[in-house]
């Protein structure tokens, strides 16, 4: 049995947050660390100089990062990524996309951002209000918008369903950035037209299928859940500036097979 451990969203970005976890780093709980998206910015040209990733790679066997919508900022190009496309940060620090990661015989990680899914009645509001669509690119000269974020949900989720239609491991761990069930929203969310750019509905998908477990990020709210048999669960740092950082637990683990 192997424990790994989990947090999301230090948004490492902001001064704030990375004085925070320098000054409260994480307690080491596991051999493996997952980081379910938000960490920083690929764009930032000190993102892969940050010291964060060389005591994580100092304190841990394996650092599974998952990129969130953070990640894209500074104009990454979301044309140049594809099923399988991994980033190594250190050696024993890879940042993946779309992939399916063997942990033992027994237990798989299934990674994606797993974009969530806007409704067209609220695109235009949620273009506006979302810094997403400023400050990620498409092709050349285009940013993102609501069709193409609607777009990249549908491949992470295409992705994610075959992957998990093909598995033959007894126990499967899916880690994602984006939020996959209004059942996970918290209560001052209820009814925002915003949520599109945060959740996704896949209450029923969780619970037809064998996920031992949901890592999840991106809502800056720690809510665990079980859905069906699923234990859905997150560690998300948030902003120290708007005292999100409160809730965020350093040593948060599961036990693996």
């Amino acid at each position: 049995m192997t424990r790994l451990q989990y947090a999301s969203d230090l948004h490492l970005e902001f001064a704030e947050n990375a004085s925070y976890i320098k000054h409260n780093p994480l307690k080491v709980a596991g051999d493996i660390l997952v980081l379910a998206g938000d960490i920083g910015y690929f764009g930032d040209e000190n993102y892969s100089r940050h010291p964060f990733w060389d005591w994580a790679s100092d304190n841990y066997k394996q650092v599974i990062v998952v990129p969130g919508n953070h990640e894209f900022y500074k104009m990454f190009n979301l044309d140049s990524l594809y099923n399988g496309w991994t980033s190594r940060i250190r050696t024993n620090v890879i940042c993946y996309y779309n992939a399916v990661i063997p942990l033992s015989e027994h237990t798989e990680i299934i990674a994606t951002t797993l974009w969530s899914h806007i409704e067209r009645q609220d695109a235009f509001r949620t273009e506006l209000a979302i810094s997403d669509f400023r400050r990620i690119k498409c092709g050349d000269n285009d940013s993102l918008n609501w069709t193409r974020f609607n777009m990249e949900h549908d491949k992470c989720f295409r992705f994610l369903k075959e992957s998990i239609f093909k598995s033959n491991k007894e126990h499967i761990i899916v880690v994602t950035h984006h939020v996959p069930s209004l059942e996970l929203l918290a209560p001052e969310f209820t009814g925002s037209p915003l949520n599109g750019a945060f959740t996704v509905d896949l209450t029923d998908y969780i619970t037809n299928n064998p996920i031992d477990y949901w890592i999840y990020g991106h809502s800056h709210r720690n809510i665990d859940k079980i859905i069906g048999g699923t234990k859905c669960v997150t560690n998300q740092l948030g902003y120290v500036f708007y005292n999100e950082h409160l809730a965020f637990n350093p040593n948060k683990f599961i036990e693996i097979y």
